[in-house]
């Protein structure tokens, strides 16, 4: 019964087959014009294709001009094909994205002229390669001159020196807000300006007595002796250091900062045998204690335990004794 089905079914194939060629024959075979492959490969071009041909000859160009695509040693010549296009379509892309930095390095740079440092940040001679030696503090304020094509270093300028910087280390901002202020000067330019600029100005205090401005002063300064010591403070009831001098000095019309450091700079340095009454006397590397001189090596200031009168000639006061400012012309 099987071997009988298997005969029908070899018939009707055999029958059908006849048919279709029978029917072959009979059809017009249509060749396509040059035009039909014109349009076709306008076709694949405006969907971003390229033909065969035109893709293989492409690749074996890039095979023969650059070296073996990475990890074709083993593959083969079509293989090989597939990898240059490959390459070549990564080298497209980076050549895109290169050119998009380079447009938002010169938007960036029409827009700001100036970086604020989020910290202490390492100056270097190049993109990130050798340190210059140079740190700008944070919360400065630089100038900004260039961007590197990566746009991951900023080319900078601060104080006297200039060198790359990390981008991530800083934040683009308008530098004319901060021009002129101390976020563009170094500490030891803020400390010579200070200095330089400082103005005594005789007000309106009153001299008693017709004796000279020095004793005045030296003879108010008596009048603390005893007042308790507050860090911070500046009156009678309680003072520092720098604050009885800043009062001593403002009784009569000179204006002083209420630190050591400012009051230093704000004198003239001078020797210590050149010391008269109504001299500033600092203590301490990095300024850090003022008193007034009174002559016979004997000064006034706001110790731990009060306002006193101590001397210069103890081993103490002597071993920290820092140096000696005038405010006061003779």
């Amino acid at each position: 019964m099987s071997r009988k089905l298997c005969c029908i079914c070899l018939a009707l194939s055999v029958f059908i087959s006849t048919v279709s060629i029978a029917y072959a024959d009979s059809t017009s075979i249509t060749h396509p014009t040059a035009e039909d492959y014109r349009q076709a490969v306008a076709y694949l071009e405006t969907a971003g294709l390229q033909t065969g041909f035109d893709s293989a000859r492409t690749s074996t160009q890039r095979l023969y001009s650059a070296d073996l695509p990475a990890g074709g040693q083993d593959a083969s010549v079509t293989q090989l094909q597939f990898m240059a296009l490959d390459e070549m379509e990564a080298e497209l892309q980076a050549q895109q994205a290169a050119r998009e930095q380079v447009a938002d390095n010169l938007a960036l740079l029409a827009q700001y002229d100036g970086v604020m440092l989020n910290s202490d940040t390492t100056v270097y001679s190049d993109a990130g390669m050798t340190a210059s030696g140079n740190v700008i503090e944070g919360d400065k304020v630089a100038k900004l001159k260039d961007i590197d094509e990566s746009g991951s270093w900023y080319y900078v300028s601060f104080s006297d020196f200039s060198g790359y910087v990390s981008a991530d280390a800083c934040t683009p901002v308008d530098y004319a807000e901060y021009d002129d202020t101390d976020a563009v000067r170094t500490q030891a330019e803020i400390d010579a300006l200070a200095k330089t600029s400082y103005a005594a100005t005789f007000g309106s205090g009153v001299v008693p007595g017709g004796s000279s401005l020095r004793s005045a002063i030296v003879d108010y300064a008596y009048s603390f002796l005893g007042t308790p010591y507050v860090y911070g403070g500046a009156s009678r009831s309680g003072t520092d250091c720098s604050g009885l001098t800043m009062q001593l000095f403002g009784y009569y019309g000179i204006s002083l900062g209420h630190g050591c450091v400012s009051q230093y700079y704000a004198s003239q340095p001078i020797s210590r045998s050149e010391l008269q009454p109504g001299d500033l006397v600092f203590f301490y590397e990095g300024i850090g204690h003022v008193g007034i001189y009174i002559g016979g090596g004997q000064f006034i200031h706001a110790s731990d335990y009060g306002v006193v009168v101590a001397s210069l000639y103890t081993s103490y006061w002597s071993a920290c004794y820092y140096g000696a400012g005038r405010i006061l012309a003779n």
